[in-house]
């Protein structure tokens, strides 16, 4: 009757009790039932019994007997989960506008100081909110359960008390008939006032931290690419510089509502940590596990919420991302070039990639001598290379890139042994900041010895320079739209 007085209530405004008779308190059980419906009876409200005991699909819930009742393992959380479904079928069912709950002050704090003792974060040590969703509310999370039993005596309103609330057998028993009386003795009757106090300034804490993630998300945290997508879910990418400027307490909270948000995740405070050491201290192609399929990973100067490819790791979607990468063609992030490609005339050549209907337009032209200031010109973009033709064994080959590969850089010593000068493909794409799932398997131009000529978007390599004694050019092109080093969509 508190609580409805608190709701504030036109009149004629309908009001239907919701009960759920457990069961295991044998005929005390059955007495908080009768109360409720006499109550109900009184007022003239509707009244809903739920007897969750009596269905056979419902398992956990037997009748028992003795005054401390049978509470099966798990009791306290299957039975809120039974009564909050309850609820909301409920409410459904009457199409009510609100569930109302009675939550005191009390429960507040006990609330708050067993999640103190969880570890939880700011959003935890909250406490219980007063409005959740489903239209739920709690209009007496603020009034203490003593103001609320001396209402009832000044009314001589009758009242139960569900003695398994003395059973110190639950958390929150303990935490109500052992832990606080402690504190009280220690620090005085006030110390619930002051916990309640700290746990609303945790609550408006939360709130501004919720207002500066969703704005901070909003401007920031982008769709990576299309090509990214898989089972219908995008990948989502952010700078790490940005993040990781951030106050910690601002971060995890802004990883929390991505995870939320957009993944459809409920990270743990100490997932919530490991993310946040992931993106902010963690190495240019460090990743972990986020959960249902999701991946964090980094790429150098950003972070990525990655979705997995069916269900599964991406990283084993393509023998390219490692190792196991073969001359016989690599699958790299939709990147895909098999068998090689011989150019052996110059002329245009459709390079398939791994999308449906995705082509590279690659050109091989030859019109004449080009000076050295020329060919540097056209190099600019990264779409554009220039040979010597006369230095150049024929036919050319495009191919996938792969582990293993090795390039004499233009500009790098050459000496007599065919090794001088060489360096490893893989430690140019590390000192380029080439993400990892971006290396293996994009287009690289060949000789007829195998040598590596270019790799577009990255670099040439030191064969076949334009110099003054050069009389004529070879001059190789690939959009740079298409490929380049930065590119994560193909256009």
């Amino acid at each position: 009757m508190y609580l409805i007085r608190k709701l504030s209530l036109d009149r004629g405004t309908r009001i239907v009790l919701g009960h759920v008779n457990y069961g295991t308190r044998g005929i005390d059980s059955a007495k908080d039932q009768e109360m409720v419906e006499i109550i109900g009876k009184s007022y003239g409200y509707d009244t809903e019994i739920y007897m969750p005991y009596r269905e056979s699909n419902v398992t956990g819930f037997k009748g028992a007997s003795g005054a401390r009742g049978n509470f099966p393992a798990g009791f306290e959380k299957k039975a809120r989960e039974i009564r909050y479904r309850f609820l909301r079928d409920l409410s459904d069912k009457t199409g009510a506008e609100a569930i109302a709950l009675a939550h005191t002050a009390d429960d507040q704090v006990e609330t708050i100081l067993m999640r103190v003792f969880e570890g939880a974060g700011i959003g935890g040590l909250k406490g219980i909110p007063r409005g959740t969703g489903g239209g739920i509310v709690r209009p007496i999370l603020d009034v203490w359960k003593e103001d609320i039993l001396e209402y009832l005596k000044k009314r001589k309103i009758p009242y139960r008390i569900d003695r398994s609330n003395l059973d110190t057998r639950f958390e929150r028993n303990w935490v109500r008939h052992v832990l606080i009386p402690l504190l009280e003795k220690r620090y005085g009757k006030p110390v619930k006032k002051r916990i309640f106090t700290l746990g609303e300034r945790f609550r408006e804490l939360d709130d501004y931290l919720e207002a500066e993630a969703q704005k901070w998300i909003r401007r920031n945290v982008k769709m990576a690419s299309g090509r990214m997508r898989q089972d219908n879910k995008d990948a989502f990418v952010f700078r790490r510089k940005a993040f990781s400027a951030l106050p910690s307490v601002l971060r995890v909270k802004l990883l929390q509502r991505i995870c939320f948000d957009r993944l459809g995740v409920a990270p743990g405070e100490r997932l919530l940590k490991a993310m946040d050491g992931n993106v902010s201290h963690g190495g240019p192609s460090a990743r972990m596990n986020v959960g249902k399929g999701w991946k964090l990973a980094n790429r150098y100067e950003e972070a990525l919420f990655v979705p997995g490819e069916n269900g599964r790791d991406r990283k084993s979607a393509g023998s390219a991302l490692g190792k196991e990468a073969t001359g016989k063609g690599a699958i790299s992030r939709g990147r895909f070039i098999s068998p090689p490609i011989l150019l052996s005339t110059p002329g245009e050549y459709k390079i398939p990639l791994g999308l449906p209907g995705r082509v590279v337009t690659f050109a091989w032209e030859a019109k004449g001598k080009r000076t050295s200031a020329q060919a540097k010109r056209l190099a600019a973009k990264g779409e554009t290379e220039v040979f010597d033709a006369a230095g150049l064994t024929l036919p050319l080959t495009v191919r996938p890139l792969r582990a293993g590969d090795r390039i004499r850089p233009f500009g790098g010593s050459a000496g007599g042994n065919a090794r001088d000068g060489e360096k490893k493909v893989k430690e140019i794409l590390i000192d380029r900041k080439i993400p990892r799932d971006d290396r293996w398997g994009r287009p690289v131009v060949c000789d007829s010895d195998g040598e590596i000529l270019w790799i577009p978007g990255v670099l040439r390599s030191a064969h076949a320079p334009v110099t003054p004694q050069t009389r004529k050019t070879a001059i190789l092109r690939v959009p740079a739209t298409k490929w380049t080093r930065t590119d994560r969509v193909l256009k």
